[in-house]
């Protein structure tokens, strides 16, 4: 009994911060009101005030879903920090754009590799090389527009993997400014990195909740 309500109580915690994660992070505000409207930013002000987002939620939710019925990595990504979703970005493009870095890599061009996006994002890319399109463009990491590059990317092709699992428009994160990203990605790659980022950044969330 005591077990069942622990597992209920957390759930209900997991519930709610999702909740409030997603409607911060999203544009769900542009979904109702329409993106440059004068209710958008009145909208948006409201996302801001604790007071006022559970009347703000049950409003989109009424037209999109509740979100926090989604489950597995779907559940588990949108339960991720600000941080934990850059991270995630920065393993998707640097998986993505792989090849492009090269196909042998020295312990120089690892060590430039980890210096630009972070020794997680290389260790996951190396592991999933055989996801990499192949690339005629070769990136130096050591430019700064190959690192926007990447993580301009990363945000897209996580992008994609939430709209191939069907999350309504009202609940699709904001990525920020992607002008750096590429005009076009090869989408079952893309498709096929999201989902492995989503499922490792989903366990390692679990193996540090446990």
């Amino acid at each position: 009994m005591r077990s069942t309500i622990r597992q209920d109580g957390a759930r209900a915690l997991d519930d709610a911060r999702l909740r409030r994660s997603v409607l911060l992070s999203a544009r769900a505000e542009d979904f109702v009101f329409g993106a440059d409207g004068p209710d958008a930013a009145l909208c948006r002000r409201m996302a801001a005030l604790p007071r006022m987002q559970a009347r703000l939620f049950e409003r989109i939710a009424d037209l999109a879903g509740d979100p926090a019925d989604c489950t597995g990595d779907l559940r588990q990504f949108l339960l991720l920090s600000p941080d934990a979703r850059n991270e995630a970005a920065l393993r998707a493009g640097l998986t993505y754009h792989l090849n492009a870095f090269g196909t042998a890599f020295s312990r120089t061009v690892l060590e430039a590799l980890s210096a630009a996006f972070g020794l997680q994002a290389v260790r996951f890319a190396l592991a999933h090389a055989g996801l990499s399109p192949s690339s005629v463009v070769p990136l130096n990491p050591a430019q700064d527009e190959s690192r926007r590059l990447v993580l301009a990317d990363g945000c897209r092709i996580l992008a994609l993997w939430l709209r191939s699992l069907r999350l309504a428009d009202a609940w699709q994160l904001a990525w920020g400014d992607l002008n750096a990203a590429s005009l076009t990605l090869v989408r079952p790659a893309a498709c096929a990195i999201g989902a492995a980022v989503a499922s490792a950044m989903a366990a390692d969330r679990e193996h540090a909740d446990a």
